[in-house]
């Protein structure tokens, strides 16, 4: 019985493998952005121009086995080239001693996952929102395809981002948006 249990048990697991597969990240259609709260009341967005990262999920369960995401801080664009200037410079993402931020899934459990998130040299673990959308077929290409939507916060002062400036000015959390249309390889 046990042997039987286990076979079972075995088969269940590469049957989910099997279905598993990478997935390359359309970067004309995907987005990695955020806004921040300025002066308490109004919000500037952005996002970042340079991106790549990797994921594998089951297409039949929307389970995401992996994910992992860079961006390159340079590649800053918040429409004005003043402010990305500064957001460039030491006291905010220093981008010449820092050049990438990372995360690094760890786990997805329902609308959650967990997973660490490299900024300015330090790892802090996060949790966010994630929803799946898929699979589906491209009507041009005819390639299969999903989204993925991850939404959360992260606080930059966690990070050593813009501690100089407080929370009036500037709001501590920043709200993370990123939008992926990932094609099956």
């Amino acid at each position: 019985m046990k042997k039987l249990m286990f076979s079972a048990l075995a088969l269940t697991t590469l049957f989910g493998l099997a279905q598993a597969k990478p997935y390359t990240i359309d970067m004309a259609h995907s987005s990695v952005g955020f806004d921040v709260k300025h002066l308490s009341l109004s919000k500037v967005t952005g996002g970042f121009n340079n991106f790549d990262g990797k994921i594998d999920i089951d297409p039949k369960t929307k389970k995401i086995n992996s994910l992992e995401g860079s961006v390159q801080t340079s590649s800053i664009d918040t429409k004005n080239q003043k402010r990305e200037d500064h957001l460039n410079a030491p006291d905010f993402f220093d981008s010449k001693k820092f050049p990438d931020g990372k995360f690094v899934m760890t786990k997805h459990e329902g609308n959650k996952i967990y997973g660490n998130l490299t900024l300015r040299g330090v790892t802090k673990p996060v949790v966010w929102d994630v929803e799946v959308n898929g699979p589906g077929t491209n009507p041009m290409t005819k390639q299969e395809f999903m989204a993925i939507e991850i939404t959360g916060k992260v606080n930059r002062k966690d990070f050593d981002i813009g501690k100089s400036f407080g929370d009036m000015v500037l709001s501590d959390l920043v709200n993370i948006n990123i939008q992926l249309e990932v094609y099956a390889k």
